[in-house]
């Protein structure tokens, strides 16, 4: 799921608490918070549209949620599933190579790029 919230004061990553104030420098994490909750909020829209087959309507939650919170490889790399399924290879490329930038390791991203190359190759 999406990387730690930050404090954007002093950098200390916010663990959840009673308070939503930096632990370490006391500064008020409220709006950072409620903005990560609600990319998190579009993320699962977009989910849930695209197990009712509305692709569009998961594409535009998803890049709700990425607006919100750009540095969540997991966002990228359904945005890239869903860019692949309306045939927008290039842009489904692109973001599963920003899912990959964020976290090498990302496997699905991974795993879809490699097909991806994998079928250009093939043909």
């Amino acid at each position: 799921m999406p990387e730690l919230i930050k404090c954007p004061v002093c950098r200390a990553d916010y663990r959840t608490s009673a308070t939503s104030s930096c632990r370490r420098c006391g500064a008020d994490l409220a709006p950072l918070i409620e903005i990560h909750d609600r990319s998190i909020w579009h993320y699962q829209q977009a989910i849930a549209a695209f197990k009712s087959s509305q692709i569009f309507a998961a594409q535009q939650q998803i890049d709700f949620a990425i607006a919100l919170n750009s540095r969540s490889a997991d966002f990228h790399a359904f945005a890239g599933q869903l860019w692949a399924l309306q045939g927008k290879f290039d842009r489904a490329l692109a973001a599963w190579r920003s899912a990959i930038a964020i976290d090498a390791d990302h496997p699905i991203a991974q795993t879809a790029q490699q097909m991806m190359y994998s079928a250009w190759t093939d043909s």
